[in-house]
């Protein structure tokens, strides 16, 4: 679930497809190169390269206003009951108070067994509304921590924390913050040169390799990994375990891809097959 920013684009549903190097929906095709389309394109190679269906994607054209936002909220709560659904990714779009509350309301008995991620704009509308504990991981990266650790803040423009270079410590520091103010959920997949895995407020482990510099100026890298976990997730592995193994995964992908900062993150996400080859996820 998650917008795309096109205009006048409508709202589409449907299981998604990556076709020589396009994400196609329906009658829409768009080339991976930011936000929802890179998750969701990552979760296409994954599942596919697992032997798994692939992903049913919700989405809708937002360039800003709220409007598409909005509807997409609305359809989602209607239609998710209907849909069986084991993973939700909830990813860019216009936090939404009400919005947000209205998806997490209409779960009601399906919510047993669904495990639910947040990021990006479905996880500043989350936390903004109090419902962080409802969701099951955020991924946020390391200046998003300033947010959920910033019990005032509504939205990440609104932090008291300055988002420049955070090293370790602070970033630890966040952690601990943003779980005493109870605006995370139990688990959460911190993305940036260094991964944290969290669970209620403890550091599980931290994932630093491969480091690939150039892959923090190549936008789109954390979408990817949010993709590449919610498939991990689909295919039956632990949410711990998915999260160390899909930061290694990432990671790998970028790695194998040699990138400069000028490198596209489709031709990193192509690399997610023999990435999950090298941690031995597949034949």
């Amino acid at each position: 679930m998650g917008t795309l920013p096109f205009n006048e684009m409508g709202l589409k549903a449907g299981k998604a497809t990556l076709e020589g190097g396009s994400l196609k929906i329906e009658d829409f095709e768009v080339t991976p190169s930011l936000g929802t389309s890179v998750m969701v394109a990552s979760a296409c190679i994954t599942c596919n390269t697992l032997n798994l269906e692939p992903p049913y994607f919700i989405t809708a054209g937002d360039i800003g206003d709220g409007k598409s936002s909005k509807e997409l909220y609305n359809y989602v709560a209607a239609n998710l009951a209907m849909l069986d659904v084991r993973v939700l990714a909830m990813h860019y779009i216009m936090p939404d108070i009400p919005g947000i509350r209205n998806v997490l309301n209409s779960l009601g008995e399906t919510r047993e067994g669904m495990t639910l991620i947040a990021d990006a704009g479905a996880m500043y509308a989350a936390k903004a509304a109090g419902l962080a504990q409802k969701i099951d991981v955020f991924t946020p990266d390391a200046g998003e921590m300033a947010y959920l650790a910033d019990p005032k803040a509504t939205h990440p423009a609104y932090v008291e924390h300055l988002l420049f270079e955070l090293d370790a410590s602070e970033v630890v520091t966040l952690i601990r913050k943003a779980y005493e103010s109870g605006n995370t959920p139990k688990i959460l997949l911190v993305k940036g040169p260094v991964d944290y895995i969290v669970e209620e407020g403890e550091v599980i482990e931290t994932i630093d390799e491969p480091s690939i510099s150039a892959m923090e100026a190549i936008g789109g890298t954390g979408d990817s990994l949010t993709g590449i976990l919610s498939a991990l997730i689909y295919g039956g592995y632990e949410k711990i375990d998915a999260c160390v193994k899909a930061s290694r995964i990432n990671r790998i992908a970028g790695k194998l891809a040699e990138p400069d900062p000028a490198t596209s993150i489709s031709h990193i996400i192509n690399k997610i097959p023999d990435a999950l080859k090298e941690v031995r996820l597949c034949a």
